[in-house]
């Protein structure tokens, strides 16, 4: 293919199968996608709720809250999914012994009143 449009009224061929112009995915990459998109919805899901968490425990707005996470992430080098889910996983009740390992690194990087160890303490 030239790259050059067909003129009016001329065929337009469709690309062959495994061209370079037509992805030819196979379904072990389309269930890897589909497996990093269902991951990328969990942590979206667990993000706001750790945003709603922090604004109530604060008495912040969700924008301070946000910003509060994305601090907290960068100076403790933890990615902000991370952050989100140790901190949902604690309040809920669900936290293992390694979330607890999480939050005792993060808790100097949250605000002085500190974090309520949940339900089950």
């Amino acid at each position: 293919m030239s790259g050059i449009p067909p003129a009016a009224g001329e065929p337009v061929s469709e690309p062959q199968a495994g061209s370079a112009s037509q992805p030819d995915l196979d379904a072990d990459e389309l269930r890897d996608e589909i497996a990093q998109l269902h991951e990328a919805v969990r942590a979206q899901r667990a993000i706001g709720m750790a945003v709603g968490l922090v604004s109530a425990r604060y008495g912040c707005s969700t924008e301070q809250a946000w910003r509060t996470i994305l601090r907290v992430s960068q100076n403790s080098n933890t990615k902000v999914r991370t952050v989100a889910r140790t901190l949902v996983a604690v309040h809920d009740g669900t936290a293992t012994a390694e979330d607890h390992a999480v939050l005792r690194t993060l808790e100097s990087q949250l605000p002085a009143s500190g974090w309520s160890p949940g339900p089950s303490a």
